[in-house]
């Protein structure tokens, strides 16, 4: 029966949307799926943060239906779908793959496979029997049924599918075969893509299930007799302006002076405002609250985040016996506490801190470190002011986590799974070198061994990473008897030989061998951004030529005045020494990790 009662709102689950026995219908000549890659990382990098667990769940938007038809005991219901059709789409192939990698893995695998099927994919009133519980637009249908009848085509599975129209590959192909290489990624195969046991599969197979049916959330809209479907859907997707997490926490610390509208301008001034001004830039001032209230409370989310920072203020004011005024003024102090190391581990702002930590928080700074290691690295650098932290332990703490994060992203390692990691380090370890070393992996978060390493220096494809700039500038300061970072021209990055494949190099190399070395650190240099348009494509002989006058950067001109050939042999033999010096230069650190029985240090 459909709603006449007027609009009705309320949060859903996804479990709850799909498990309910009603049929999903996409109006049929609506826009057809056209969520591609971009839009699948965002999904996936909101899925991660909650396997990650830095959120306890996601809001993903609004789903707007037009409730057509109630459920009954013998038919389905039917929503068409108003607004929210491409991430509602997307949501339902993603369960469908989930089943269909969860069914390859044994009984128990085969048994949330079923469930799924049973309970959230395919209908089982006597009306709509064995039809899928979403169906799109038209011109989709023909992918759709592929997909439905690839990924569920075992003996357990029953399909009525609906006569098909449209292409028979397009974007919901491509987009489907990508979530599903989201989930394998993350189910079959561990950091460094080392495939896991059957029980391992299976466990991390449930867990993504969880997330997905319970923790990915929206506010579903039923609209009533009497709304314009196309007026609600034109008013959702009005933006408004955002409210930052700054407002909320600015309207909290300075609401205890609502009774007096001077001492209020007063201190905004003295205290607020130089607060805000302390950062480089807005974006610095809003991503601070997370990982501050992160060394409060290393359990919250980000969307518990203010509500935590309310209570822990109200906890330490709460003796009864301080004005409104000092009120202020000790919640602005604990908001500052850790105001200048975030500054310097975000945005590079050393002063504050003893010289000998600035070579590593300028490193960690330039490595595009994970915004994961904030409350550690926060936690640490202030201790280290405070006098309770050595700074030489505190030094150690920081290589430690720069060849961490450095071995990880050279052999290409997302970062999933360091928030967890990093925002309970200082409980574990506090400046403990040994015990940083000790906990800083776990079961599924890997620091890469000797061995993985150098492999990743010798054949793994350096050029596009984001961490190539640091590893060249590092081993360039290395060679260089001046701060490369200070003193000379802007960097960019040059094949030594082309990425092109061109007759002045086939002489040297075959198509296998360039396209094995093309993007190699052994074939990688720093130029001038003048140097590199002038090289281009360039034959070895007219390059040497050109860079043994022109280049400013060491380890780029020894290679040119060095070699009088550019072969596979000799790079080779760089990459053999890349490897040596990478290995010396980000230890394994392995001599930290005996058993010691002493607690960690941190402050009293």
């Amino acid at each position: 029966m459909s709603n006449t009662n007027g609009l009705q709102a309320e949060p859903i689950r996804l479990g709850q949307r799909l498990g309910d026995q009603v049929q999903l219908y996409c109006p049929l000549f609506q826009r057809a799926y056209v969520w591609g890659q971009q839009q699948i990382n965002q999904l996936w990098d909101d899925i991660d943060t909650v396997l990650d667990e830095q959120y306890q769940s996601r809001f993903l938007g609004a789903l707007v239906f037009d409730d057509e038809q109630g459920q009954t005991a013998s038919k389905a219901g039917q929503y068409w779908v108003i607004d929210g059709q491409q991430r509602l789409t997307t949501m339902y192939l993603t369960v469908v793959a989930l089943a269909s990698t969860a069914h390859k893995w044994g009984t128990d695998g085969r048994i949330i496979a079923n469930d799924l099927y049973r309970d959230y994919l395919v209908s089982t009133k006597s009306d709509t029997r064995f039809r899928p519980r979403l169906r799109p637009t038209l011109r989709d249908t023909h992918q759709f049924n592929s997909i439905m009848q690839t990924a569920l085509s075992h003996e357990d599975v029953m399909l009525d599918l609906t006569a098909q129209a449209g292409d028979a590959e397009g974007n919901m192909t491509k987009s489907y075969n990508l979530i599903r290489k989201k989930i394998e990624e993350r189910t079959l195969f561990d950091e460094i893509g080392s495939a896991l046991p059957e029980p391992d599969v299976v466990e991390r197979i449930s867990r993504l299930r969880d997330v997905l049916l319970d923790q990915l959330e929206f506010v579903e809209i039923r609209l009533g007799d009497f709304h314009d479907a196309n007026e609600v859907f034109d008013r959702l997707n009005k933006e408004g302006m955002r409210l930052g997490l700054i407002d909320l926490v600015r309207n909290e610390v300075l609401k205890r002076l609502k009774d007096d509208a001077s001492m209020a301008l007063q201190l905004y001034a003295s205290e607020w405002q130089s607060f805000e001004e302390n950062f480089p830039n807005a974006a610095a001032r809003e991503a601070y609250f997370f990982p501050f209230a992160l060394t409060v409370d290393s359990t919250i989310t980000k969307a518990t985040t203010f509500k935590r920072l309310v209570r822990h203020w109200h906890d330490i004011t709460s003796d009864g016996e301080l004005s409104p005024k000092q009120e202020l003024k000790e919640i602005m102090a604990d908001l500052s506490r850790h105001q200048p190391a975030y500054n310097a581990i975000d945005s590079g702002i050393v002063t504050a801190f003893e010289k000998d930590l600035h070579a590593n928080i300028s490193r960690l700074n330039a490595l595009n470190r994970p915004s994961t290691l904030y409350p550690y690295a926060m936690q640490l650098l202030t201790a280290t002011s405070a006098g309770e932290a050595p700074v030489g332990d505190a030094v150690s703490c920081l290589n430690i986590i720069e060849s961490f994060l450095v071995r990880r992203a050279l052999m290409g390692i997302e970062p999933t799974g360091l928030h967890a990691i990093f925002k309970k380090l200082w409980a574990e370890a506090g400046w403990d070198p040994s015990r940083v070393r000790k906990s800083i992996v776990s079961r599924t978060v890997v620091f890469p061994s000797d061995e993985q390493f150098s492999a990743a220096v010798v054949a793994g494809s350096l050029y596009g990473r984001k961490i190539a700039p640091f590893v060249l500038a590092e081993y360039e300061q290395e060679q260089s008897k001046i701060d490369v970072m200070k003193n000379l021209p802007k960097m960019t990055i040059d094949h030594v030989m082309p990425q092109k494949y061109n007759e002045h190099w086939a002489v040297s190399f075959s198509p296998e061998q360039h396209a094995q070395w093309v993007d190699t650190w052994a074939n990688l240099v720093p130029l001038s951004g003048p140097a590199n348009s002038s090289k281009q494509d360039k034959s070895w002989e007219d390059s040497r030529r050109l860079l043994q006058a022109e280049t400013v950067f060491s380890t780029t001109k020894n290679i040119y005045f060095r070699n009088a050939e550019w072969t596979p042999e000799i790079l080779a033999s760089r990459a053999a020494a890349l490897s040596e010096w990478a290995l010396a230069r980000w230890p394994f650190y392995g001599e930290l990790l005996a058993p010691t029985d002493e607690p960690p240090k941190l402050l009293g």
